[in-house]
């Protein structure tokens, strides 16, 4: 079974139905659900995630929406060693440096994300949703 690391940008197109993406973004975590994949995230993208929705809404329809995912998703850690690395890597933006390293760490097979471009540097493989549903038509 693959192991998928989710960034933020899927989880949020889910929880606003944000259009064109809401679709392949459920397929993702539907394939998650129904055991195709082990999906992660990690645990600054669950504070963020929230963070955002309580600016859209409540804190409450936060924490619900966030319990929710996390009967499907599982919650990896940020280590020192992953935020060091992302210091010292050639990724533009800091943060996606954070989660690749900690994708990697956790042995993840691939980063899914609509962000491609953000990974130019990474060493797994970085696909978006619509790839990652295509792996299960073959």
């Amino acid at each position: 079974m693959k192991k998928v690391f989710l960034d933020s940008d899927i989880i949020l197109d889910i929880a606003t139905g944000r259009e064109p993406f809401y679709i392949d973004s459920t397929a993702v975590l539907s394939l998650i659900e129904n055991g195709y994949a082990l999906g992660v995230m990690s645990s600054n993208s669950i504070t963020n995630i929230y963070y955002i929705l309580r600016k859209l809404g409540t804190g409450e329809k936060a924490k619900k929406f966030i319990k929710t995912i996390l009967n499907y998703i599982s919650v990896v850690s940020i280590e020192h060693e992953d935020i060091q690395k992302a210091l010292e890597s050639k990724f533009k933006d800091f943060e996606d440096g954070v989660q690749h390293f900690s994708a990697k760490r956790n042995r993840c097979d691939y980063i899914i994300t609509r962000n491609i471009k953000d990974y130019v540097f990474s060493e797994i493989e970085v696909i978006e949703p619509k790839e990652f549903i295509l792996l299960f038509k073959r």
